[in-house]
């Protein structure tokens, strides 16, 4: 049967109806649950404002259930006391009253807090009265001090604490310390001390950021005494003014000076006047006039009255002399002379009267009532210039005069004329006011002593004195008279070999000197050199000899002549036999482009033409120890080896000695040379062919010059000492010159220039020279200039000196060249024999060396010719400027040479104007410090003194001297 059930077909219908409604409902992607405001944060937990009315911003940040941002949530702002501090709707905080409140931000349940605190702070202060009032001293003033305190809105701020001081010497303040009332007001008395003047009251508020000041001044009290404040007991000449007025102060019995008081002042009978008689004070209580005394020699007085004072009257007392100096001859008084004072008043005794001229005593040598004899004291260096004069008796002194007052002695030096000044103590140069202009002068500050590695510091400080007349017009400028040419990059490479041979060479002269001067080593004195043997053979062209070349890298140690005398045995080939020469080459020199039989035979020619006649003419004949009157010319590879590459060639004074004595000594006279190496087979770089035929002429001259020193001294005359190493080394330059004077037909004492020394064939044999100059002058190649050179460098050349002086060890060639051709031209034609006879005695004149050889040689002090030679080295061949025969270059025009090499290579001095100067300056034994003064127009006096780094003679060690030419 069948049955139905309608109720319950309706419910499970609605229940499945609700399941696919939820179901679709989910299934349709939906948004979920709105967002709720969760929290709440504040950009600030503290709020503090100093000011009623004074504002800060807060702001809230509202995050939702997921923690994010809830940008468009609403925030309700409320102040937990708004009488303290409000907040409006968007979150600004005013300040109210003082106190404190919280601002809370809320935005559904979400809430956040922030604690305000509103404390007033001064920042303004209004001084309402007591400002700017006098009174007298000790009284308490008329107006209170007053003041408000405002915040810094201008709200007055009640209950702040306000101290109150007066400035020192300004009296009290009663109270010193008040609070403010109700309207920010506050007030306190001040009470003035005993003080007059200007005082002041500072008010400052506990906390606060300003201060106020309050001014006001105390005036003295009644006038209560009056005494004598300066002027008394003067002395002074009969008839005339008191130097000092008559001085009395009023004051009150706070010692306050009184303003306005009534003085009078009354001349006793006989003494003079006084100028004006009735005075006020003035504001500082004092009262004054001029008294001229009367005729009445004595004491003499004057009252000064302020009736009804204590100390009234005052009495002043002075003491009439007939005292003066009325005038002083002669019309410019000199130091150290006589001179005479007229006048009246002086004692008869010369004793009695003390005379001071510009501060110090002279001599009284003569005395009468009216007149003085006195000697002028000598001054430190001073220059033309005016002085007080004064004469003193018994305590009274005269009236002062200016007077005019030179220097004992004065500069007069025509136009090219020198001075020279050894004694430290007359360091001191007086140049007299002159209105010529143009004038212009060389100073040179220069050390003598053979220590090149010492130093001198001094200061050179110039004092201005009187001025000259008007100024004339200033003398043109000249011209060059060559063009200046910069060196190429071929003469560049030139140097730079030639420079390394002359340090190498250095090394080489330092290590004869250390284990091979007789000097030093006993066992080499002449008695050890070789004598002659007996006649040998000379080889012929294409025989093959066995050699020594000295292996100058082993220097074994001081004073071991065994491992100095070491060497490197070679086989060599007999090329050319000259007459004066022997050119041999070793069997190993590399083939490669190698000097051929004509060119050897070239060189051998040049060497018997030139080289061997012009140093034997000038140098003496050398010795020869094997007997065949030649020099052996040793060519080879070994040379370049040596020294790291950088010599070119040599001689040795160990071939002068038995090979006993030094056993690489090959007993004769041998210059050894380097070859042409392409292939660097020497393994110190390469040397080419044209190098080695171009300085070849010029390096023998040279070393064949040593040769000569070394054997003239040691083996023929016997001599047990070498020359100096600058001496040698300045001798074997000249020798490069005066070859090149043969081979060109030049000829010494000609003042050639440019073109010569510069130009053409010239520049081979000449160019070096001068540029070895230039370095020691400062050049350092185109146009640049080392500083402190020459001061620091030296003619004396030494290897002790460090790396740390503007110059190298061996730059003094050219100085030490330039010396002997000076020394050549100026005292050659009147040394007997000629000039050649000067330079041959230079070696063989004495067992001397260096400085006291030349001294030797010439007869003459070192000293006065090597100021001679500085100051040459500056104004020979220079245009415009004078100078005498005694500071010229005969043989060269030394300024024309080096000012066409360059701009920079001439020497070139500091230069100073007629004015105050103070320099500090070192300058190494061997060398000169230039100055060069100048003045345009009209100079003044001036006095230059020269003294050590305290202000005393320099000491004598370095033989210190200073010189000076007026070059224009």
């Amino acid at each position: 049967m069948t049955r139905s059930f309608p109720l319950l077909r309706l419910a499970v219908l609605g229940l499945v109806l609700s399941v696919t409604v939820q179901l679709a409902c989910s299934e349709s992607g939906g948004t979920g649950p709105n967002p709720v405001p969760t929290t709440l944060t504040l950009n600030k937990a503290t709020v503090a404002l100093d000011a009623l009315g004074a504002t800060d911003a807060l702001s809230a940040t509202v995050r939702d259930q997921n923690g994010n941002i809830m940008s468009g949530a609403s925030v309700s702002w409320t102040s937990s006391s708004p009488a303290v501090a409000s907040v409006s709707a968007s979150g600004v905080v005013t300040a109210v009253a003082n106190g404190s409140a919280t601002v809370t931000a809320s935005s559904g349940v979400a809430n956040g807090q922030a604690s305000v605190t509103v404390a007033q702070r001064a920042a303004q202060l209004q001084k309402l009265s007591g400002d700017a009032q006098t009174a007298p001293v000790v009284t308490v003033l008329a107006d209170s001090l007053v003041l408000i305190v405002n915040d810094s809105r201008g709200n007055a701020i009640a209950g702040v604490s306000v101290a109150f001081a007066a400035s020192a010497s300004g009296g009290s303040v009663s109270p010193g310390s008040a609070a403010t009332g109700a309207g920010g007001r506050v007030a306190a008395q001040w009470t003035f001390g005993t003080a007059a003047g200007a005082h002041t009251v500072t008010a400052t508020p506990a906390g606060g950021t300003t201060t106020a000041q309050f001014g006001a001044t105390a005036t003295a009290a009644a006038a209560d005494s009056v005494f004598a404040a300066s002027g008394n007991a003067q002395t002074g000449t009969v008839g005339a003014a008191l130097p000092a007025p008559l001085v009395v102060k009023v004051i009150d019995q706070y010692a306050n000076g009184v303003a306005g008081a009534d003085v009078v002042f009354t001349p006793a009978a006989g003494s003079g006047s006084v100028n004006p008689t009735n005075v006020q004070t003035g504001a500082n209580g004092e009262a004054s006039t001029t008294w001229t005394i009367g005729a009445t020699l004595g004491s003499q007085s004057v009252e000064a009255s302020a009736a009804g004072l204590k100390g009234d009257p005052v009495t002043f007392t002075a003491t009439g002399s007939n005292l003066s100096v009325a005038a002083v001859s002669p019309d410019t008084m000199v130091e150290g002379a006589s001179a005479t004072l007229t006048g009246t008043g002086f004692s008869t005794t010369p004793a009695n009267n003390t005379v001071t001229i510009g501060g110090l005593q002279a001599t009284v040598t003569s005395a009468t009532a009216t007149t003085l004899g006195i000697t002028v004291p000598t001054f430190a260096c001073q220059p033309v210039r005016t002085v007080n004069v004064q004469v003193t008796v018994g305590g009274t002194n005269s009236n002062t005069v200016s007077h005019p007052v030179r220097p004992a002695s004065l500069l007069a030096l025509a136009p090219g004329e020198m001075m020279l000044v050894q004694d430290p103590t007359s360091f001191c140069l007086q140049f007299a006011p002159s209105s010529t202009g143009g004038n212009e002068y060389l100073v040179g500050v220069g050390a003598a002593a053979e220590s090149p590695t010492l130093t001198l510091s001094y200061t050179m400080t110039a004092v201005q004195g009187a001025a000259a007349p008007a100024p004339v017009a200033m003398v043109p400028a000249f011209s060059p008279r060559s063009v200046r040419s910069a060196p190429s990059a071929v003469n560049l490479q030139e140097i730079e070999r030639r420079v390394a041979h002359d340090r190498a060479e250095q090394r080489i002269r330092a290590f004869e000197r250390q284990f091979l001067d007789p000097a030093t080593n006993a066992a080499l004195r002449p008695a050890a050199a070789r004598s002659p043997a007996a006649t040998m053979a000379v080889p012929n062209v294409g025989d093959t000899l066995h050699l020594h070349v000295p292996n100058i890298d082993n220097t074994g140690g001081t004073g071991n002549t065994t491992g100095a005398c070491d060497s490197i045995g070679i086989d060599a080939v007999v090329k050319t036999v000259g007459s004066a020469g022997i050119f041999v080459t070793d069997l190993n020199n590399p083939a490669a482009d190698s000097l051929t039989d004509a060119e050897i035979q070239a060189h051998s020619d040049t060497f018997d033409l030139h080289i061997y006649a012009a140093d034997t003419t000038y140098f003496g004949t050398p010795s020869d120890l094997d007997i065949n009157q030649r020099v052996f010319v040793v060519l080879t590879i070994e040379v370049n080896k040596l020294l790291s590459g950088q010599i070119a060639g040599f001689v040795f004074a160990g071939d002068l000695f038995s090979a006993a004595s030094c056993a690489s000594s090959d007993e004769g006279e041998l210059f050894y040379g380097h070859v042409p190496d392409p292939g660097n087979v020497a393994g110190m770089g390469a040397r080419q062919k044209s190098n080695v035929l171009f300085q070849m002429p010029s390096l023998i001259a040279h070393e064949f010059t040593h040769n000569i020193q070394q054997s003239r001294r040691i083996v023929v005359l016997g001599r047990s000492r070498s020359l100096s190493t600058w001496e040698a080394e300045g001798q074997a330059t000249l020798a490069e010159e005066v070859v090149g004077h043969s081979i060109l037909g030049n000829t010494p004492g000609m003042d050639y220039g440019a073109s010569v020394a510069l130009s053409g064939p010239g520049a081979s044999w000449y160019r070096f020279i001068f540029d070895r100059l230039a370095w020691y002058f400062g050049w350092a190649g185109g146009g640049v200039r080392n500083a402190n050179a020459p001061d620091e460098c030296t003619l004396f050349g030494t290897q002790a000196l460090n790396s740390g002086t503007p110059c190298e060890p061996f730059w003094f060639y050219g100085a030490s060249w330039a010396f002997q051709r000076y020394v050549a031209d100026r005292f050659g034609q009147s040394y007997p024999g000629g000039e050649t006879a000067l330079t041959k005695d230079w070696i063989a004149k004495s067992d001397l060396s260096g400085v006291q050889n030349v001294e030797a040689l010439l007869g003459v002090q070192f000293d006065s010719v090597f100021a001679r030679w500085a100051a040459q080295n500056y104004v020979d061949g220079r245009p415009g400027v004078a100078s005498d025969t005694s500071i010229q270059m005969a043989s060269w025009n030394v300024h024309d040479v080096l000012s066409s090499r360059s701009a920079a290579a001439p020497l070139a001095p500091a230069q100073q104007t007629f004015g105050n100067f103070a320099i500090t300056e070192q300058v190494r034994p061997g060398s000169t410090v230039y100055t060069l003064l100048a003045a345009a127009a009209s100079r003044p006096a001036l006095a230059i003194r020269v003294r050590d780094l305290v202000d005393a003679p320099l000491g004598t060690a370095t033989r210190p001297q200073i010189w000076i030419v007026r070059t224009k």
